[in-house]
């Protein structure tokens, strides 16, 4: 791979970053509601914050255009895919077909209103509806099924592949014994071993991170900040009050049957 140069380097403590996130979003609070709710959210990583001042460092390359074609090649070499939304759409759709429930076009009707929806204000009896069609789809173990999987593997991958290339060093870092942890690159890649030292959410938030410096696609950003399926915050639809029961002819579908249908 290409070496990472040390020419654009930022460095990146997880808690404060937090803070200038929802500091931002503070002030772009549409409702007194929204801007109280972050801030009650900034106290309470602020007294994180306040507890355990020594908050680890990380140093972090900024990457080149070159180099992050290096990371791409790398996180699909190990098998790492993102499918879009639209992609997840068209294969919802075609599991729904595939088991075929009375109530299809109704169905399917949702599935378009909520494609097209922008974000927004979310519905509790919408997302109850959402969650019953995927409910049914990964029951029936077909594409969208696969698809979920492909992005939960990306999701969890990529912040691995992100501090193999762009993490260049730390402080504040223990090792499991307390003393300070050994920070190692080879063949311009920091070790696995050395990315042992973090607990899941470090390295998640550090990867993310550095994710955030490639300017990601609008469908990959969305998970950065909060990774979810993107169907589940989306605005409510007129159609989330029906019923979804099994296949047409009766039979049961995985753990779906005609006697005990899925309410949306």
């Amino acid at each position: 791979m290409l070496p990472v140069s040390t020419k654009n380097v930022i460095t990146f403590t997880p808690l404060r970053d937090q803070i200038e996130t929802l500091t931002g979003l503070q002030a772009r609070a549409e409702t007194p509601e929204l801007a109280e709710g972050f801030a009650r959210l900034i106290d309470a990583v602020q007294a994180q914050l306040d507890a355990n001042p020594d908050q680890p460092v990380f140093r972090l390359a900024v990457p080149s255009h070159f180099q992050r074609a290096s990371f791409r090649r790398d996180l699909r070499a190990a098998g790492a895919t993102y499918p879009g939304d639209a992609e997840l759409y068209r294969a919802l759709r075609e599991d729904l077909r595939e088991v075929n429930p009375y109530n299809l076009d109704t169905l399917l009707e949702l599935i378009d209103e909520v494609e097209a929806s922008a974000q927004g204000d979310v519905d509790p009896d919408a997302l109850d509806g959402l969650e019953a069609i995927t409910r049914l789809a990964r029951a029936a173990g077909g594409r969208y099924a696969a698809m979920e999987g492909d992005r939960e593997f990306w999701l969890s991958v990529a912040p691995i592949v992100a501090c193999q290339h762009f993490l260049l060093g730390w402080e504040g870092v223990k090792a499991k014994d307390g003393s300070a942890a050994p920070f190692v690159r080879r063949r311009d890649l920091t070790t696995d071993e050395t990315l042992s030292h973090l607990d899941e959410d470090e390295l998640r938030a550090v990867g993310f991170k550095i994710m955030g410096l490639m300017r990601p696609s609008k469908d990959q950003e969305k998970n950065f900040v909060s990774p979810s399926r993107s169907a589940s915050s989306r605005k409510p639809t007129k159609t989330a009050s029906k019923s979804l029961p099994a296949k047409r002819d009766g039979s049961s579908s995985a753990s779906i049957s005609a006697e005990t249908p899925v309410s949306i």
